[in-house]
């Protein structure tokens, strides 16, 4: 196959603005989600972002450009991601990817995702939940950061994992980082994925584990960073940017 100098796929959105609404009767939108354009390969999904206490809105004065992504209060499950299509396949995409500085403004009623997800779906909920000590892992495919509320075994932040050739783990005391999320302070999030399947998980620079097989190298995955709330409160995640990486597939 024909290739050029473009073998390289880099999305990055730094929140400086771009936010343009999309209708929710356009194509792709849902009755109770929504769909918002935010430029530079990014869209805006979620559950119930309909409702006037949802969405994502640019922090006022917010250093380097910043955006807060708001789930509603309608009920838990609701939801706002910050992602891109189903696109990227390990086998032929890696490595790929996710990276987002992330700052959450309470450690309660709210649950965390950063990483990529075979699904994305417009009126997306939850990826992966946590209660007590144990994962429930929703989609088949997925590998990134969890921080859920629920886990009061361990209120960090956790390599989550599913579909691999290693058996996606629902034990969270087995998969805990050992940093937790510090109100008001921003972590750097990277989880990073080989052709083969192998993961990479990286907080605030430091590479904290590597598992083989962690996903299936033949699944399609978006990259995303989004809040799920966990109660009838609103929940909310700061993200002060989101980068995506992944090479291009010229055998199509």
């Amino acid at each position: 196959m024909a290739q050029s100098g473009y073998g390289e796929i880099r999305l990055f959105n730094d929140f400086t603005g771009e936010e343009v609404q999309v209708a929710a009767n356009m194509e792709h939108a849902s009755a109770t989600g929504g769909l918002w354009n935010i430029g530079k390969g990014f869209t805006i999904k979620g559950q119930n972002l309909d409702q006037t206490d949802a969405g994502a809105a640019a922090v006022e004065d917010g250093l380097n450009g910043q955006v807060i992504l708001t789930s509603s209060a309608t009920a838990g499950g609701d939801a706002c991601f910050v992602t891109t299509e189903t696109c990227f396949k390990p086998s032929v995409n890696a490595p790929m990817a996710v990276e987002a500085r992330v700052e959450l403004a309470a450690l309660t009623a709210r649950r965390v995702f950063v990483g990529f997800s075979g699904t994305v779906a417009d009126a997306q909920s939850t990826i992966v939940s946590g209660s007590t000590a144990t994962l429930t892992l929703t989609e088949s495919n997925c590998v990134g950061f969890l921080f859920d509320s629920g886990l009061t075994t361990d209120v960090e932040w956790h390599y989550v994992h599913n579909g691999g050739t290693t058996t996606g783990v629902t034990d969270s005391t087995a998969l805990n980082s050992g940093v937790a999320p510090v109100a008001t302070y921003m972590d750097v999030l990277r989880v990073e994925v080989d052709n083969n399947g192998t993961a990479r998980w990286f907080i605030n620079g430091v590479l904290k584990k590597t598992l083989a097989g962690a996903v299936s190298a033949t699944a399609v995955f978006a990259g995303c960073a989004g809040v799920v709330s966990t109660t009838t409160t609103v929940g909310s995640v700061t993200l002060d940017y989101i980068a995506v990486e992944a090479n291009r597939d010229w055998t199509i």
